[in-house]
């Protein structure tokens, strides 16, 4: 057996939004030997580890795996959340996209992935440090016709990407994504956010995973400019944002298939409306009550390749939620909950 990774462990507790003193208590063991085993100053005893593996809700091999958790301040992950958002679920949070992303790995490996075309990486600075113009490159290299993104979903599994919807218990963070070598790019959506700021957030997060390797002080605003012009392309939409109302951007709403309030907020970036206009049009949506919920629902878009992923598993290779749940070094019940309970999907496009 691989030795004691004490990152697991970490992982693990974090997941479960544990601190160490809540798991000594839940465990029996110290806080004090806790701590030492996540800084690697002592290695738990088999029984110990057995201890946490049923306080965590892990099986004991998941503390073994050589896998490595990447710094929460990494390039590699980013979160879309407001100021306000505990640090304590942002750390939750983190850890488990980085568990679910170790969980795909090992899916992944007994089976050949078929996309469509994948995902580049597009330095920003090569294309005027524009990041619209890094959307036009990407619509361009993955084929899209002009106009709406019919589903961005869709649009980031057929590039291999896989979504995770998932209840963040909090409506201050809307997303992580994540994207390693070797690996498909990973979204964790919150489930609890409405169809409309979903599309926005994930084109925010698709512009973070072709434009950045490491942070920068203009990140946020260029994942926000990448995905207006993605979801909305200038050339495409210009015209229809010459004279805007409330009942345009209600009209307009369901065709591009994303908020009223970004509607507004492209029209006035795009200066087809005055700075005035926008703030009576943003006051009367005040008065409507509109910031918080718009009128005209839009359809909501559902993952499939990560269902396609299990059933391969499943049914070409007939494994049951036990052979899942150790191939994924997971909890068998949370196997069952989180990746048996959906639907399966009729067209694979994921091959033995």
């Amino acid at each position: 057996m691989n030795d004691f990774n004490r990152e697991m462990l970490i992982a693990a507790r974090e997941s479960r939004r544990l601190t160490q003193t809540e798991l000594s208590r839940d465990s029996k063991i110290s806080q004090a030997e806790i701590s030492k085993f996540e800084t690697g100053l002592r290695i738990p005893t088999d029984e110990q580890v057995r201890k946490l593996s049923a306080c965590l809700q892990y099986p004991v091999s998941f503390f073994y795996l050589t896998e490595s958790i990447r710094d929460f301040g990494s390039g590699c992950v980013y979160h879309r959340k407001k100021k306000a958002a505990p640090e304590a679920v942002v750390k939750q949070l983190l850890a488990v996209v980085n568990i679910k992303r170790i969980q795909v790995k090992h899916l992944l490996q007994a089976v050949e992935s078929v996309a469509e075309y994948s995902f580049e990486q597009l330095d920003i600075d090569e294309h005027g440090h524009n990041a619209a113009k890094v959307a036009q490159a990407l619509r361009s290299i993955w084929t899209l016709p002009p106009g709406p993104v019919q589903n961005v979903i869709q649009t980031i599994e057929n590039a291999g990407g896989i979504v995770f919807p998932y209840d963040f218990g909090t409506d201050k963070i809307d997303a992580l994504s994540q994207w390693l070598p070797a690996m498909p790019p990973l979204f964790l959506v919150n489930k609890r956010i409405p169809v409309d700021r979903l599309r926005f957030t994930l084109a925010h997060e698709i512009g973070h995973i072709v434009m950045h390797r490491y942070p920068t002080e203009e990140m946020e605003r260029e994942a926000d400019e990448f995905a207006a012009e993605f979801l909305m392309p200038e050339r495409d939409i210009r015209h229809q944002l010459s004279y805007v109302t409330l009942a345009k951007l209600a009209a307009l709403k369901p065709y591009w298939r994303v908020s009223m309030n970004a509607l507004l907020k492209r029209a006035s970036d795009l200066g087809t409306i005055t700075p005035r206009i926008k703030s009576y049009l943003w006051m009367q949506m005040g008065q409507h009550g509109y910031r918080t919920h718009e009128p005209v629902e839009i359809a909501a878009e559902t993952p499939s390749l990560l269902n396609e992923l299990i059933n391969v598993h499943k049914h070409n290779l007939a494994f049951g939620s036990q052979e899942l749940a150790e191939t994924m070094h997971a909890n068998e019940n949370e196997v069952i909950r989180e990746y048996l309970g959906a639907h399966e999907s009729g067209k694979l496009r994921l091959m033995r």
